[in-house]
């Protein structure tokens, strides 16, 4: 459930703080700060409870005008819970979000494991299902090579033998070139 808080400033006049009244999370987290205004400073503050649990990098960070600041707020005890402060404009404003730590569900994050994974499975070779799959892809094309080859043959048989014969192995010899590459 790692998520994020955001919390603007200078929003709806300076100094001024928008936040939600909670946030819940199950894992560390980060604070992201969204500036609307003017460049200022924005002090953040974990109560005494929840500092038990959570620790914050630094407490006082400047956000530069229209941009954002990204913190994050590590939890290293679940559950917990307790408040956020927010303090703006050295103590203009004030803002409180109430924070609750669950424990982490462990099932939630975990992957189902089947049985039959934990016996050997018959390897099958990316090449032969590759070529397998090359074949049934240019079937028409190795229909239309093996016609060339039987017309071939067949002037053979019609015309001077020994022209149409070295003809026909010459196609023959293009079109199992040909296989051997599309089969690659």
């Amino acid at each position: 459930m790692s998520e994020t808080l955001s919390i603007h400033v200078n929003r709806d006049g300076l100094h001024h703080i928008d936040v939600a009244q909670s946030f819940e999370t199950d894992d560390s987290f980060t604070i992201a700060l969204k500036n609307h205004g003017a460049p200022i400073h924005a002090h953040l503050h974990l109560d005494d409870d929840l500092s038990e649990a959570a620790s914050l990098g630094a407490t006082n960070h400047y956000v530069k005008a229209d941009d954002t600041r990204h913190v994050t707020v590590t939890v290293r005890d679940a559950p917990a819970s307790g408040k956020l402060k927010i303090v703006t404009g050295y103590g203009a404003e004030t803002a409180y979000v109430d924070v609750e730590i669950h424990e982490l569900d462990e099932q939630q994050d975990s992957i189902p494991v089947d049985e039959s994974l934990s016996k050997p499975q018959r390897r099958h070779s990316a090449r032969t299902e590759s070529a397998s799959s090359n074949v049934v892809k240019n079937l028409p094309l190795i229909l239309l090579g093996l016609f060339a080859v039987v017309l071939a043959f067949g002037a053979g048989l019609v015309v001077d033998g020994g022209v149409a014969l070295f003809g026909a192995l010459v196609v023959l010899a293009g079109l199992g070139a040909a296989a051997y590459f599309l089969l690659q």
